[in-house]
């Protein structure tokens, strides 16, 4: 059963350090000086040292909420709104043979000009930990730039509705994850970003990253095919047949320059490749995010052996 502990927050304490000890704490019409310690206990928990800021006080040790809740294996949810913490079980993803977890590290807050709402994904149990550590940090950093980059043309878009009495449109900014397969020693995490500035529409964009866990390595689109073999022209031919089935959503000049190249944009499923179009690339905003599915067996021939072996022995 899911746990939650939420803890209401009433006149939070917003506590800033000047000289010496001495810290004031102002919220909910309370004002008061306070003598601290800083950082005056070791806090270790199941072995793991806890690497933040406490303070004790009156004999009470007070520790940051987050930083507790991620060594305990929790996720916190702050609402800035109703100045709630949530604490919950992190949300867990496909838990296969091969003992590899993937869970939502969530920052979710919203006031009267932004609804924030974002899952980064977070991956656990890989056997190249420093390939694990260093798309957990990618996963973060793209969805923290992104945050940024949202949050920025927002105010711009609030300063300007106020300096011409223009109503104001909450922006928002939604990031969310899904493990598209996780068995037969492949992986692959797809995330998708979403903004609105206050424009004529909001924007979406599809990222993934295709794992072999077997090797430990990040796939690249050359690597599933026989280098010796034309898989471009396969490539080719296939999407341009699946773009013709459905050629009036697509920009004109669509199918008379597409060829398909080793920049595909892509992702793996147990029975294909999906091949993906973001906004713009092929289409007009209408159309959103066009994928073209090709199945395995449409591409025996140009598999490289070892992914031929791993994909077309899977799905018989």
């Amino acid at each position: 059963m899911k746990s939650k502990i939420k803890v209401i927050i009433v006149g939070i304490m917003a506590i800033v350090i000047l000289a010496g000890s001495v810290a004031y704490a102002a919220g909910g019409g309370i004002k008061k000086s306070i003598q601290v310690v800083i950082n005056g206990i070791n806090l270790i928990v199941d072995g793991q040292t806890i690497s933040a800021d406490n303070i004790l006080y009156n004999g009470t040790t007070y520790v940051p909420v987050r930083a507790l809740a991620e060594v305990l294996g929790k996720e916190v949810v702050w609402d800035a709104k109703t100045n709630t913490v949530e604490v919950n079980d992190k949300e867990q993803y496909f838990i296969e043979k091969n003992g590899i977890k993937v869970y939502a590290k969530t920052i979710k807050y919203k006031d009267e000009y932004i609804d924030v709402n974002i899952k980064i994904p977070v991956i656990e149990g890989m056997n190249n930990s420093e390939l694990m550590d260093r798309l957990n940090g990618e996963f973060e950093k793209k969805a923290l730039d992104f945050k940024k980059e949202t949050e920025k043309s927002i105010k711009e878009t609030i300063e300007e509705a106020k300096e011409h009495g223009w109503p104001l449109r909450p922006g928002s900014v939604y990031i969310d994850y899904d493990v598209k397969i996780n068995d037969n020693d492949t992986m692959t995490i797809s995330m998708t970003f979403y903004q609105f500035t206050g424009g004529a529409h909001g924007n979406t964009i599809k990222e993934t990253v295709n794992l072999d866990l077997a090797n430990g390595k990040e796939l690249a689109l050359s690597e599933l095919f026989d280098s010796s073999k034309d898989y471009k022209q396969v490539l080719t031919d296939e999407i341009l047949k699946q773009m013709n089935e459905n050629k009036e959503i697509l920009f004109p000049e669509t199918l008379e320059n597409f060829k398909a190249s080793d920049d595909l944009n892509f992702y793996l499923l147990d029975d294909g490749i999906v091949f993906y179009f973001n906004q713009y690339e092929i289409a007009p905003y209408a159309s959103g995010i066009i994928e073209y599915k090709i199945p395995y067996d449409s591409l025996k021939g140009v598999l490289s052996e070892e992914y031929a072996q791993r994909f077309l022995n899977h799905i018989q």
